[in-house]
C-alpha cells in the first residue's frame, strides 16, 4: 500500500484499533463458568451478592474496592514469588475471612482449622505506607511500592509486638486526641494506617459485608458473625429459610477453603450460586463482576492520553499532520462511545437513569465525558487538531482525578440523602456539572493558544482567530449552562431546604463562575481584550471552576461539602491551581516573545539604515491585534 492509500484508509484503521482493543478487554471480562482445573473458582466466589455501604453489590466489588483503599490497586502481589504473581481481589478477602482477627474471638471451632491457624491474609504486602516519617517511625524500610504486611508492621520475627509499633499506637493516641481538622501530615498518615488496619480486622471478625439476607425477605441482611451467633456450628436441624440456607452455604464455602480443599469449594460454589438465581437473589450482581473486570474508565484513560501525544506529534510532520488528525478523531469517537457505555453501565447498576452524577467520582468521569463531546463537535467544525489534544488531555486529566477518588472505596455510594432526588440530579446537577465541562475545554483551548503561540507557528494567519473563535463559541455555551445550572439549584434548594439562596461555598462557587465568563464575554464585545486576553482569561477561568467543583466540597462547611475537610486534597487543589496561574502569566509576556507573532528581520551590516517593514494586508493577524 503506498503513503497515499494508507491516508486514505487511517480513519478507518484508527477505529478498528480502538475497538480491538477494547473488545479484547471486553472479552476477558466475560462472565466464566468455571475455574481453570486445579485452581479456585475466585471469579465466581466474586458473584456473590451483599449488601455494604447501604446497596447490594456482588462481594467481588467489596474485595475490590477495600484493596483501592489500603493498597490503592484492585488487585494484589505476592512479592515473596521469585517473580511477584497477581492475585485477584477476591483470593486476598478469601484470605482474609479465615484468618482469625487480632482479638482472637471469631469461632475457630467453626472455622480455622488449618490455614486460618496460620493467618495466611497477614503475610499479604497489601499496606501502602508512602509518608517516610511513619515509616522511620515503624523502622520498616522503603522499597519499591511501598507496600507491607500486617506482619511486618505490627509483629517481630518471634511473633511478639515491635516495640516500634508500641511507639506508633502512642502517636496515634496522641493524633486521636485532636481533631482531624487539626492534623498535620504525619498524623493524618498514622490515622489512616490504623483505619486500613482495622478495616481489614473487620472483615475477618466477619463484622463486614452483610451476607444473610433476612428470613423475612426484608432489606435488613446480617452479618456473618451474627448468623453464627445464632446457629453456631450445627450442621444438622437448622430451622428453614434463606437466611439459614445461605450460613450453610456460606460457612461450606469458607471452611473448604481454610482446608485448601479447591474441588469441594468449586463444586458446594456452584451448588450455591445456582441456589441464588433460584431465588432471584442475584439481582445485578453479573453486570457489576463485568463492569469491574473490564473497568472502561481505566481503558478510556490509556487511550485518552494516547491520542494527545500523537495528534500533537503530528503538528511536526506537515504531510501526515492531516490524515493523523482524522485518524485521532475516528478513535477519539470509538473511545467517547465506550466512555458513555462504561457510565451508562453505572447508572443501571445504581437503578437511576438519567442521573450521570450521584457523587464526586461520577462527576469527574461526566465531566471528562463532556469535554471530549464539546471538542469532537468543535473538531467536526474546524479541523485543526486542537480540539482532539484538548478533549483527550481534559478527558484524562479528568480521569485520573476519578480514579484518585476511587482510592476512597466504593464509588456507587450517593451523596447525602436530602439530594437523592432522581428529578433534581438529573437536571440541576447534569446541567451545572456540563457547565464546569465547558469552562474546563475553555480554560484548555487558551491553554494551548498561549503555548502553541509561544513555541510554534501554529498561530500565524487565522490560527489565532480561529482558536478564539473556538474558545468563545464554548464560552457562550458554559454562560448558558452555567446560568440555568444554577437557576435550577435555586429552585431545588427551596424544594429542599425553604430558601432559593443561602450564600453556601458551593452556590457561591457556581454564581462565580456565571460572573467570571460573563466578565470574559464582556470583555471581549466592549473590546478590553482580544484573542490573548480571552485565552488568558479562560485559563484564569479553570481556577474559578475547580474550587466551584472541588474546593468547596473540602471546606466542612455548608450544606454541600460531601467530601469533608482533607487537608491534602486542598493542598494539591491549591497547588494544581498555582500551575494554571502561572500558565496565564506566560500568556501575558510581550507578543515580541511569541513564536506565532515574532516579526523576523533579517541581520543588517553594521551602519546599514533599518529596513521598512511592509504593511500587513488586510485582515493579517499583527501582534497588536491579538
Amino acid at each position: 500500500m503506498n503513503a497515499t492509500n494508507l491516508k486514505k484508509y487511517m480513519p478507518y484503521l484508527a477505529a478498528l484499533i480502538a475497538l480491538a482493543y477494547f473488545g479484547f478487554y471486553a472479552y476477558t471480562a466475560r462472565p466464566r463458568k468455571s475455574a481453570p482445573a486445579g485452581e479456585f473458582d475466585y471469579y465466581n466466589f466474586g458473584r456473590i451478592p451483599v449488601i455494604d455501604g447501604g446497596r447490594q453489590k456482588p462481594i467481588d466489588t467489596v474485595a475490590r474496592s477495600t484493596l483501592m483503599i489500603i493498597t490503592h490497586r484492585q488487585s494484589f502481589y505476592d512479592y515473596d514469588e521469585k517473580k511477584p504473581t497477581r492475585h485477584a481481589a477476591t483470593k486476598w478477602l478469601l484470605d482474609v475471612l479465615i484468618t482469625p482477627p487480632t482479638s482472637g474471638e471469631m469461632f475457630p471451632e467453626v472455622l480455622f482449622v488449618n490455614r486460618g491457624a496460620d493467618q495466611p491474609s497477614w503475610s499479604h504486602k497489601v499496606f501502602r505506607i508512602e509518608n517516610d516519617e511513619l515509616l522511620r517511625m515503624l523502622n520498616l524500610e522503603m522499597r519499591d511500592g511501598l507496600r507491607y504486611s500486617f506482619n511486618e508492621i505490627v509483629f517481630d520475627a518471634q511473633g511478639a509486638v515491635r516495640q516500634q509499633f508500641r511507639v506508633y499506637l502512642l502517636e496515634l493516641r496522641r493524633a486521636k486526641q485532636k481533631d482531624a481538622k487539626n492534623h498535620d501530615l504525619l498524623e493524618s498518615k498514622v490515622v489512616e494506617l490504623y483505619d486500613h488496619l482495622q478495616l481489614m480486622n473487620r472483615l475477618s471478625a466477619h463484622m463486614a459485608p452483610l451476607v444473610i439476607p433476612n428470613a423475612d425477605g426484608t432489606d435488613q441482611w446480617k452479618t456473618f458473625a451474627d448468623a453464627a451467633n445464632r446457629f453456631g456450628a450445627r450442621t444438622t436441624e437448622l430451622p428453614d429459610g434463606p437466611d439459614a440456607k445461605t450460613y450453610e452455604y456460606y460457612r461450606a464455602l469458607l471452611q473448604h477453603y481454610d482446608r485448601g480443599e479447591k474441588a469441594a469449594f468449586n463444586h458446594k460454589l456452584a451448588e450455591f450460586l445456582k441456589y441464588l438465581e433460584a431465588e432471584g437473589r442475584m439481582g445485578r450482581a453479573d453486570l457489576e463482576v463485568f463492569f469491574n473486570e473490564f473497568a472502561p474508565f481505566y481503558h478510556c484513560l490509556e487511550l485518552y492520553v494516547v491520542l494527545a501525544l500523537v495528534t500533537g506529534l503530528s503538528w511536526l510532520s506537515p504531510d501526515w499532520s492531516d490524515p493523523v488528525r482524522r485518524s485521532a478523531f475516528a478513535a477519539m469517537s470509538v473511545t467517547f462511545v465506550v466512555h458513555t457505555a462504561g457510565l451508562i453501565l453505572r447508572m443501571i447498576l445504581q437503578e437511576r437513569m438519567f442521573v450521570f452524577v450521584t457523587n464526586l467520582y461520577s462527576s469527574a468521569v461526566f465531566i471528562g465525558l463532556g469535554c471530549v463531546f464539546v471538542c469532537l463537535i468543535v473538531e467536526w467544525i474546524f479541523h485543526n487538531g486542537i480540539a482532539i489534544v484538548v478533549g483527550s488531555a481534559t478527558g484524562f486529566c479528568t480521569l485520573i482525578i476519578a480514579h484518585i477518588l476511587s482510592l476512597d472505596g466504593d464509588t456507587m455510594i450517593m451523596m447525602q440523602a436530602v439530594l437523592d432526588t432522581n428529578f433534581w440530579l438529573a437536571t440541576h446537577v447534569t446541567c451545572i456539572t456540563l457547565g464546569y465541562t465547558t469552562a474546563f475545554v475553555a480554560g484548555g483551548m487558551g491553554i494551548a493558544y498561549i503555548f502553541l503561540g509561544l513555541f510554534t507557528d501554529k498561530l500565524r494567519g487565522d490560527g489565532s482567530a480561529n482558536l478564539t473563535r473556538m474558545t468563545y463559541g464554548v464560552l457562550c455555551a458554559g454562560m448558558f449552562l452555567s446560568f440555568v445550572g444554577t437557576v435550577l439549584g435555586g429552585l431545588w434548594a427551596d424544594y429542599s431546604w425553604g430558601r432559593f439562596w443561602g450564600w453556601d461555598p458551593k452556590e457561591n462557587g457556581a454564581l462565580l463562575i456565571v460572573i467570571w465568563i460573563a466578565l470574559i464575554l464582556h470583555a471581549r464585545w466592549g473590546g478590553m481584550v482580544k484573542h490573548r486576553g480571552v485565552a488568558v482569561l479562560s485559563v484564569l477561568g479553570i481556577i474559578v471552576t475547580s474550587w466551584s467543583w472541588f474546593g468547596t466540597n473540602f471546606l466542612g462547611v455548608g450544606l454541600h461539602a460531601y467530601g469533608g475537610a482533607k487537608g491534602a486534597a486542598m493542598a494539591a487543589l491549591i497547588l494544581i491551581d498555582l500551575g494554571f496561574l502561572a500558565i496565564a502569566g506566560l500568556g501575558c509576556l510581550p507578543l515580541e516573545m511569541w513564536q506565532s507573532f515574532r516579526q523576523d528581520v533579517p541581520a543588517q551590516p553594521p551602519g546599514a539604515p533599518a529596513p521598512m517593514l511592509p504593511s500587513a494586508p488586510p485582515g493579517a493577524i499583527t501582534p497588536a491585534a491579538s
